[in-house]
């Protein structure tokens, strides 16, 4: 593991769903990023050795989906927390865009468990929140067969989060703090519940 990435605070999301359609839950991510220059932005060290913001050309949002289903519910929260515990210890290569991992865990027929963790540097547990909910917005637009609303006003309303500040610029030294996490999501949301882990100092 490298210095930078030693250094890396997560933030980790877990959530439960109820009849995701994985393909399509990864649009539904890819067009809420699309948006912003989340996906794209990696991180480097300047000479005066604060990391700085790259943007690459191109970068695609990934989502990891397993089958649990097959494993009894006792044995399925324990390889939860294990692999949960794995990922924070194993870092984000911080060269390599997007700045995130997400995996989609099928549970049972119909439940799945959501855990998707981030770089602080690259936003606080507020904007974190934020792209949760558009997700789920995004989401249930697809499976209506319509398109997600616009990418321009993602992008200027990500223009102010903390954390979202343009390529080359060095990072503050500490991110500011998010919101509570609420207990569950709002009626019109897919997801059940919502619980972090984090921040992880890695």
């Amino acid at each position: 593991m490298s210095a930078i990435s030693e250094e890396l605070r997560t933030e980790q999301f877990v959530m439960s769903l109820r009849g995701v359609v994985p393909y399509v839950y990864e649009q539904a991510w890819q067009s809420v990023l699309d948006g912003t220059p989340l996906s794209r932005t990696a991180l480097h060290r300047g000479p005066d050795g604060l990391l700085r913001r790259t943007l690459r050309p191109e970068a695609r949002f990934r989502l990891q989906t397993v089958d649990w289903r097959a494993t009894r519910a006792e044995v399925q929260d324990a390889r939860l927390a294990e692999r949960l515990a794995g990922e924070s210890a194993a870092g984000l290569p911080l060269d390599r865009a997007p700045l995130m991992c997400a995996t989609l865990i099928r549970r049972s027929d119909r439940d799945w468990t959501f855990a998707w963790r981030y770089a602080r540097e690259l936003m606080d547990r507020r904007a974190g929140l934020r792209i949760l909910e558009e997700a789920a917005d995004a989401y249930a637009v697809l499976l209506r067969g319509g398109i997600p609303r616009g990418t321009a006003a993602t992008a200027r309303s990500r223009a102010a989060l903390p954390g979202a500040g343009p390529p080359g610029t060095a990072l503050p030294g500490a991110a500011i703090p998010g919101a509570a996490l609420p207990g569950a999501a709002s009626p019109s949301s897919p997801l059940t519940g919502v619980r972090t882990r984090g921040p992880v100092t890695r």
